[in-house]
């Protein structure tokens, strides 16, 4: 009996750790060697790679010999240690045969952590999941790659001092049988200390919302990691450093120093678009993320087009926790234009935020709104509501600016009262919802679908901006921007008491860049549930450019008699 044990095994397997991915194959090679699996001939051929004649140099002297005495000792790696192989290289060529012979079986296994790492119970749920059981081929690469894993997890969960006890492969090769031996002492489990904030301007009492442990805490990296993010995910810097230095523990205890480097006081964004819809626009963005050491700041938006020109800021205070608990005043001026009909808009009021641990966004809010409309035809009007209400809303994606997964969804209530002072009772609920899905990484699915509801007992002040209008590159693609709905007896639309449009969207991946689809689009604004629906079905395609994806659809209106086409450009994701 003898034990596997040393550095050619230790070094054959990172070999093969670090052939593995991406493989670029150095000559094709033909294994047929009885009683290999695809696992185990994968492995074997990946070992061999580097020995293997070049596709376009000729066989040197003696290379199959040296072909064959590297696969004799992969398979023994691999459990067979009897094995019987012939290697016949030639240029361009290369075939490998025989047989594996009888594999060495494991007769027995003793793995064990020591120390603290017995009260671990993510060592401990490795501890159940060894990838072998008695009876089991011997493979020492899937050995070598559990070791690794205790090794790994334990640095991670703060175990500086562990070591093995014994790691040791007994090999019974006239049985072909094998005994593991796995003995780890993990020693003690190092805890968490206090943070200390190296060069902070944000109030200290503040930052110590965004730390996700207390001194004493056992140690565990992923706590350092969300620290990281939760102060990068504060806007406030421009650079974390996070440093928990084992070495300077004092009674087990790990002071955490933190490094950080303030972002810019001013952040400018300006940019130049245009929308089928609502024409040329241009948007110029300002916000300061930092305006005192409570951590306030601030946030400006504006855009200017021939349909909508607005202006909005947002005064953020953070709460309990910093961006996740926060304090709005917001203010906002929009003139709006559908069709026949100029609107004046102003918001103003507090609003409260809270993100949860489920990634929703609650948001209660007071706002007072007053909207000045006037009419082609000279009728003007004035609104005055006090709307309290709220919107939940969650966004989730995968895949960055071109996501090929995710979904969105918002509601949002609010409600008026004469009795508060507004010039109707009202109530309003709105709710959209996006979904997005790939499969076999070429076909995408969109599904939208956007609803809403308003009830008022004085509808001529109800102002056009919470009225219901259908039509537009977002809704109804081959009707005009916000071109459908109830009208009045010239045909001017006035907007409905309800909404409900629907859409579904196929593309394919055609290039990596490129994806054309198909669509269908329906519904409209409504008085009544006996109103008309409005279809419109088209074509487009999508260009993923490095700045996120830009599309160009052609909408046929359904409704119309000659079918008129409609032609939206719009940059942007889908969700």
């Amino acid at each position: 009996m003898r034990e596997a044990r040393g550095s050619w095994l230790g070094c054959r397997w990172w070999l093969w750790a670090l052939l593995l991915p991406g493989m670029v194959w150095a000559a094709d090679c033909d294994l047929n060697i009885g009683g290999l699996d695809a696992a185990a001939s994968k492995k074997l051929l990946a070992s061999l790679q580097v020995y293997l004649p070049d596709k376009d140099k000729p066989v040197e002297m003696g290379q199959d010999a040296q072909v064959a005495d590297v696969a004799r000792q992969g398979l023994e790696v691999l459990g067979f240690e009897h094995p019987h192989i012939q290697v016949h290289l030639a240029d361009r060529s290369c075939r490998i045969e025989g047989d594996a012979g009888p594999p060495t079986l494991i007769r027995s296994s003793v793995v064990q952590w020591l120390g603290d790492a017995q009260h671990d119970e993510a060592m401990q749920a490795l501890l159940r999941a060894v990838p072998w059981k008695l009876g089991d081929r011997l493979d020492q690469t899937v050995y070598e790659g559990f070791k690794s894993q205790v090794e790994a997890l334990a640095h991670q969960h703060g175990y500086f001092q562990g070591h093995w006890v014994r790691h040791a492969i007994q090999l019974d090769a006239e049985h072909q049988q094998a005994s593991v031996t796995l003995i780890y002492d993990a020693g003690q489990r190092y805890r968490l200390g206090a943070v200390t904030f190296i060069k902070s301007p944000v109030a200290e009492h503040l930052l110590r919302t965004l730390v996700p442990f207390s001194p004493g805490t056992p140690y565990d990296a992923n706590l350092l990691m969300r620290l990281n993010q939760n102060l990068l995910s504060s806007h406030y810097f421009t650079h974390v450093e996070v440093q928990a230095e084992h070495e300077q523990a004092v009674d087990g205890q790990i002071p955490v120093r933190v490094l950080l480097t303030a972002g810019q006081r001013n952040t400018v964004a300006a940019g130049v678009g245009y929308a089928t819809d609502i024409g040329p626009r241009i948007i110029l963005n300002w916000s300061r993320p930092l305006l005192t050491e409570a951590g306030h700041s601030i946030d400006v938006q504006t855009q200017f087009s021939p349909i909508q020109s607005s202006i909005q800021a947002t005064y953020s205070i953070p709460l309990s926790q910093i961006q996740d608990d926060t304090l709005q005043w917001l203010y906002g001026f929009q003139r709006y234009k559908i069709i026949n009909t100029i609107t004046d808009s102003t918001i103003l009021g507090p609003q409260y935020v809270v993100k949860t641990a489920t990634q929703w966004r609650d948001t209660f809010f007071l706002h007072w709104t007053r909207d000045d409309f006037s009419q082609t035809d000279g009728t003007t009007g004035r609104s005055n509501l006090l709307l309290p209400g709220m919107t939940w809303a969650r966004s989730r994606s995968r895949g960055g600016v071109d996501p090929s997964w995710g979904d969105q969804q918002v509601y949002l209530l609010q409600a008026a009262n004469a009795a508060l002072g507004s010039d109707a009772n009202v109530v309003d609920m709105h709710a959209s919802f996006r979904l997005l899905r790939t499969f076999e990484e070429v076909h995408q699915l969109l599904f939208r679908l956007d609803t809403g509801a308003i009830a008022a007992s004085n509808w001529a002040n109800i102002p056009p901006t919470l009225r219901f209008f259908a039509g537009g590159d977002q809704s109804i693609r081959g009707y005009g921007f916000n071109a459908l709905g109830p009208t009045d007896s010239h045909g001017n639309v006035l907007g409905g008491h309800y909404l409900l449009v629907g859409s579904i969207q196929y593309g394919f991946q055609w290039r990596p860049r490129w994806r054309p689809h198909v669509f269908v689009d329906a519904g409209n604004a409504y008085d009544s549930l006996h109103g008309a629906t409005y279809k419109s079905t088209g074509f487009g395609v999508s260009w993923h450019s490095p700045v996120g994806p830009l599309s160009i659809d052609l909408a046929f209106g359904l409704a119309h008699p000659n079918h008129p086409v409609r032609m939206h450009f719009y940059m942007g994701p889908p969700l």
